[in-house]
This record gives C-alpha cells, structure tokens and sequence, in this order.
C-alpha cells in the first residue's frame, strides 16, 4: 500500500499559484485569438506592398540598417506572421503537461511557459499601472506616438515587428551572441559552460542565471529602456527596463520564444478593440480582464521581487520562500532502550519511572539520503519533508 500521506496544510502560496494559473487562461485565449488576427493580418498587408520599413538596431539610438520595399516588405510581415505562431504553437505543446497540475493546485517541479509568461506579464503591467499612477500624481503628463491615426494593417504590422525584432536586436544581439564570445573563454574553466549547445545563443533557453548572464541581462534592458526615448518620452525608460528585464529572463530561461509572446502580448493587448470597434462586449471583457491581471500581477510583482532579492543576497525571502508550518504537534517521550538480555521491549511512558533514565546518544545529522531514517533537502539543507504523488517534498524550497 502507498505510504501515508499527512493532510498538507493550504497556504498563501498555493493560494497565489492557483490565482496565477486560472488568471492565465484567459491571456491564453487572448494570445490565441491576436495570433489569428496576425495570420488574418497577411491579407491586410497584401495591398500595400508599395510601402516601405527599415530593420535597425540599438546602440541605445535606433540605427536603420536596411530598407524594405515591395514584395520583401510582404514577406518580412509573412515571417514576422509566422514567428510569432510558431511561438504560441510551441508553447501551448510545451505547457499541455504541466497546466493539468497547475490548474489542480499541484506543485511542479517546473512551471508551465505559459504560466511564466502570464505571471510575468501580469507582474509587468502591475508595474507600470503603479508607476503611471505615481507619474501622473506627480503633475506630469506622459506622451506617447499617436496610434490612433494609424490604419488597421498599418498597427498590425508595427506590433508584429516589434513584437519579433526588437526580441532580436535586444535579446539575441545584446546577450545571446555576447554571451557567446564569452563563453569561448570560459570553457576551459567551467564545465557548465562546455554543457551549452551552440543554438542556445540563438534561440535562448537554459541558461543559469550567474553573475555574466545576469550582467548581460541588465545591460539589454538599459539598452532596451533607452531605445524607446526616440518614440516616447523620458518616462518609457523605467517601464521598459522594467519589460527588458522580464523579456530578457524568458529568454535566458525558456528561450526566445517565450520572449517573443510576452513582447506580443502587451503590444497586441488592445489590438482586438480596433479589429472589432464599437463592440461593449468586447470592451468590458478587456477590462474585466485587465482588472484581474493588475489584482493578481500585484501578488506576482512581489514574488519577483523576492525572487531576485533572493538572488543577489544569496537567502531566499518572502513570498518566494514558502511559508514553514508544523505538520503536528510533537510528543515527548522519554528515551528507551531494549533490555540486552533479551524479554519485552520497554515501550515510552506517559510519566517518568523511577530510577536512573537512559541518555540518548546525541544525534548526527541526518543522512542526505532521503529514503534513510532521517531526512535532510539536497537544495536548502532543512530536515522537514511531507509526501506529495509518492515523493518526499521539502517544507521550505518544495523540491523533490
């Protein structure tokens, strides 16, 4: 029979987990429905081959490098079309698995993307909603381009390509291909490193985050802050290092895929209100929506937070730690030991007898070996474990 399993007790982290993984089903529906919009979109641009964009990259000033026109400007928005449905194909195969677990409650060894992706997103736009309202409270009116005036395939367009290389420019350019080069020197000393395959640096994904990776991390998003003062304003710096850092950790971690969604999901955000304009149903589900996300992306900006306090102090802090509780309430016996001359076994007494007791031996510290008498996490070092699906769970990190 399967071992005994303690009630686990509910806390304000799985709480949080369950927010996190029913508030991303309907960003999940919203991605599938602007993916649609942007293949329906290769139609729209169809007609208009007759105009012309420029690729660029950041220095942090955008510097035009090439100009397309005519039938390259259509299949540029063709690629940008199908990258971007790649990616969400992609990441709905690699979250079919794990989003069973994570819409139960049930702690994973590893997140879905798309759970990554939502939390971070809604962390994200959390943020901003906070900083717009500290800018404004402030008396100063931010500006931004003006979309409004922009044709329907024209906003398609611009969005899928910042959504695809403005990842490149700022993601593949600025830590990818350098941490390339750094490797290189770093081989001969680090057999982590010697681990990496070449299209890593390409497509991201796998990456630790260590003191170079995180350097180079910091250095995109500065540039990618910046970039956005030509277009905007000096008030987009903050939000956008704030996105680079997030778009940058998806594609260190995950790839850039995942880099690329998060990207489309906030470009594309209100994209479905100028598709179908005038419809009330549409605009109070977007906002309904929203208001969810903002709610639950506060949860989830402190949880970050934490995570990456945690990380440059070298101890993890809350909500990233799990809160610890007692699994029960402890009994105090008093030691025994088996009688040498054989006869029955001297069970504990609720009182003390009389007489001289037996002194334990002190006791070492328990083995790393989890199936042994004894339980100590190979993560984080605590001796407190509950069974969850057949395994031993750490108290403290939740790791097997």
């Amino acid at each position: 029979m399967p071992p005994y399993q303690p009630p686990k007790p509910v806390t304000l982290r799985d709480i949080g987990r369950i927010l996190g993984a029913y508030s991303m089903l309907p960003l999940l529906i919203l991605m599938a429905v602007n993916v649609a919009i942007t293949i329906w979109g290769i139609g729209l641009v169809y007609p208009h081959m007759d105009m012309t964009m420029s690729l660029f990259i950041v220095t942090p000033r955008i510097v035009p490098i090439l100009e397309l026109g005519g039938l390259s400007f259509f299949l540029y928005y063709v690629f940008l079309a199908l990258a971007i449905a790649i990616s969400f194909v992609w990441m709905a195969w690699k979250t079919a698995l794990p989003i069973q677990k994570e819409l139960m409650g049930k702690s994973v060894k590893e997140h879905s993307p798309l759970f990554t992706i939502a939390t971070l997103f809604m962390a994200v736009l959390a943020f901003n909603i906070i900083f717009y309202v500290i800018i404004s409270s402030s008396g100063t009116t931010p500006t931004s381009p003006d979309l409004g005036s922009s044709s329907l395939w024209g906003l398609i367009y611009g969005f899928a390509n910042a959504s695809v290389w403005e990842e490149v420019v700022t993601r593949i350019l600025l830590i990818g291909v350098p941490l390339l080069f750094i490797d290189l020197f770093r081989r001969s000393t680090s057999s982590s490193v010697r681990e990496r395959k070449l299209h890593q640096y390409i497509l991201g994904g796998g990456f630790g985050i260590g003191k170079v990776e995180a350097a180079l991390l910091l250095f995109s998003s500065i540039m990618f802050g910046i970039a956005h003062v030509w277009n905007w304003d000096l008030w987009k710096i903050v939000p956008s290092f704030v996105a680079g850092l997030a778009l940058g950790y998806l594609f260190l971690k995950l790839g850039v895929y995942a880099s690329i969604l998060l990207h489309f999901s906030f470009d594309f955000l209100s994209i479905p209100l100028n598709v179908w304009p005038g419809s009330l149903a549409l605009q109070l589900g977007l906002g309904l929506m929203s208001m969810l996300w903002v709610s639950v992306g506060m949860v989830f900006l402190l949880y970050y937070l934490a995570k990456a306090l945690g990380w440059m102090t070298g101890r993890r802090i809350w909500p990233d730690a799990p809160f610890r509780t007692r699994t029960a309430n402890a009994m105090t016996y008093s030691a025994y030991r088996p009688p040498s001359g054989g006869g029955q076994v001297a069970y504990p007494q609720s009182r003390p007898s009389p007489g001289p007791q037996y002194q334990a031996p002190p006791i070492s510290a328990p083995p790393l070996d989890p199936t042994a008498f004894g339980y100590r996490c190979r993560h984080c070092g605590n001796t407190e474990a509950h069974y969850e699906d057949g395994e031993l769970i750490c108290t403290r990190c939740r790791k097997t």
